[in-house]
């Protein structure tokens, strides 16, 4: 027993210390002076190069832990590759965009509501150190939409942080999914301090630092929501919030249906 207690330890200690080092990685961003095509190259490249190291050392602890009599141990591996490879995808677009020539997104039919539970999973669990309480709300069958599975998963990661950085303990955030006229809505609403309209004016602008602030110390570097606009339209969709000052935000994405031709892709006229 003590022996399974120590090996036990030993693996949450190591992937605390590897998420602990991603965490580090991306606050430090946030301190990185304004950077030309070159400079923003380069960072990126240095910070790919760590995530493939990172991303080598999980899986040979998923390969070596494999038998590994607690369901604690995988779910945590599964939640930082999960991370990994949300941020590998994010610093290929960030070397894409530098090069001026960003990667083209997937356009494969997704199961919005399966990929927005396993979000949720994973969110459930930092929300409790806050003791916030993530509900899904139960919907009808929905059709698939077209979209990047990592870069919506990326996108379901920025406003689902934020939703829980800017909440103070105690509170709920609630997540809706819907058919709209022409794709599925998402939405996430929370019930942190709500935004002024001179905040809501600067949502989605590269970044942007709002008067609200994190509830508990964390790093804010104010590009989340500029990648998440960014990510949605380049697969179609759209993004907008809704909020007043001292009752919460709603933000929410809406993605083409599966099959069905955006604007952009029918050319002008249609």
């Amino acid at each position: 027993m003590k022996t399974l207690k120590h090996r036990k330890e030993k693996v949450a200690a190591s992937i605390q210390e590897a998420k602990a080092g991603l965490e580090r990685a991306l606050s430090e961003l946030e301190h990185l002076p304004t950077l030309d095509g070159d400079g923003i190259a380069f960072a990126a490249h240095a910070l790919h190069n760590y995530l493939t190291i990172t991303g080598g050392s999980i899986e040979l602890l998923a390969r070596s832990l494999k038998n590994h009599p607690d369901p604690e141990v995988h779910r945590g591996l599964k939640g930082l590759q999960r991370t990994t490879d949300v941020m590998s995808h994010t610093v290929n677009q960030m070397m894409g965009t530098a090069s001026g020539a960003g990667p083209a997104l997937a356009r494969d039919p997704i199961d919005l509501p399966l990929l927005v539970r396993r979000v949720c999973a994973y969110y459930e669990r930092v929300a409790k150190r806050k003791k916030i309480q993530i509900r899904l709300e139960p919907s009808r069958r929905l059709p698939l939409v077209a979209g990047d599975r990592l870069a919506l998963a990326a996108t379901l990661d920025n406003l689902l942080s934020n939703a829980v950085k800017f909440s103070e303990h105690g509170k709920e955030i609630v997540l809706t999914l819907q058919a709209g006229p022409g794709g599925v809505i998402c939405s996430i609403k929370d019930e942190g301090p709500g935004l002024s309209a001179a905040d809501q004016a600067k949502l989605f602008q590269r970044g942007a630092q709002l008067t609200p602030q994190p509830t508990a110390g964390e790093p804010s570097t104010g590009y989340g929501l500029a990648v998440a606009r960014e990510l949605i339209e380049k697969q179609g969709g759209r993004i907008w919030c809704e909020s007043q000052l001292g009752k919460g935000a709603r933000f929410a994405f809406e993605l083409p249906f599966y099959g069905e031709a955006t604007p952009a892709q029918r050319g002008p006229g249609a």
